[in-house]
């Protein structure tokens, strides 16, 4: 009879290589469950304390820190080993006093850069997907899976919306235009953070070219996609950049 479902377990070797891990050390490592990151995106959260932070030295150290509540994601306490956290999720540790923020790297493997606590009070959201539902509303979809509803007429897909944490509160919007820094999240330059000079628009299905120049002057494209919008005159969040 065949298998319903996919497997619980993964090997590191067959692990997502957004994970910056060392594949053949340990044979297995943690799946991360369905949730609002798609799994080869995502850290597990024990995977995060064992791995990336290195405040457990087995997975049941791990499990026995969620469970005791000392791990809050987005402002909210999670328990959950496998939960995953993604791009820009905010990853607090009360018990230390340290917070950090998911970001990539210019190989697009997933790291976590520390934060001071007055950038741990929020999150940046990309919106990719405006909805008109019941009563003229608009709802807006984000890159993590959330959604608001509200009157935000002025938002347009690729546009980020700075969130309060823990309430998602809209804050302040980024527009997706020119001028605006933006932080490359997927191709040959990802990871890589530049202001964007020019949006050139291209017939057909494929998507539009974004310009973006570095702070030495030189620049780079990426398609819109890969493109989010991290703040005008200077970043909202910590990140690599200088100007």
């Amino acid at each position: 009879m065949a298998r319903k479902g996919q497997g619980r377990h993964l090997k590191r070797f067959a692990a997502s290589t957004s994970l910056k891990l060392s594949r053949k050390s340990i044979v297995w490592t943690a799946k991360p469950a369905p949730g609002p990151h798609p799994g080869d995106g995502s850290i597990p959260l024990s995977l995060l304390l064992r791995d990336y932070l290195t405040l457990a030295r087995t997975a049941r150290e791990a499990d026995r820190i969620l469970a005791e509540g000392h791990v809050l994601v987005d402002g909210r306490v999670r328990r959950d080993p496998k939960f995953p956290i993604g791009l820009m999720d905010v990853v607090q540790l009360p018990k230390i006093n340290r917070g950090y923020r998911v970001l990539l790297d210019t190989r697009r493997r997933l790291i976590m850069r520390e934060i001071p606590q007055t950038e741990a009070s929020f999150k940046l959201c990309k919106v990719v997907r405006k909805d008109i539902i019941r009563g003229k509303r608009a709802q807006l979809t984000f890159h993590d899976g959330q959604t608001l509803v509200g009157d935000f007429a002025e938002f347009k897909p690729r546009d980020v919306a700075k969130l309060t944490l823990p309430s998602l509160k809209v804050a302040e919007r980024l527009p997706f235009e020119k001028d605006f820094l933006a932080l490359v999240t997927g191709g040959a330059n990802v990871g890589r953070v530049g202001k964007i000079v020019d949006i050139k628009l291209i017939e057909g299905t494929q998507p539009n070219i974004v310009i973006l120049q570095a702070p030495d002057g030189t620049n780079f494209q990426a398609p819109e996609d890969h493109v989010f919008v991290i703040g005008k005159e200077k970043p909202l969040i910590s990140c690599r950049w200088s100007s």
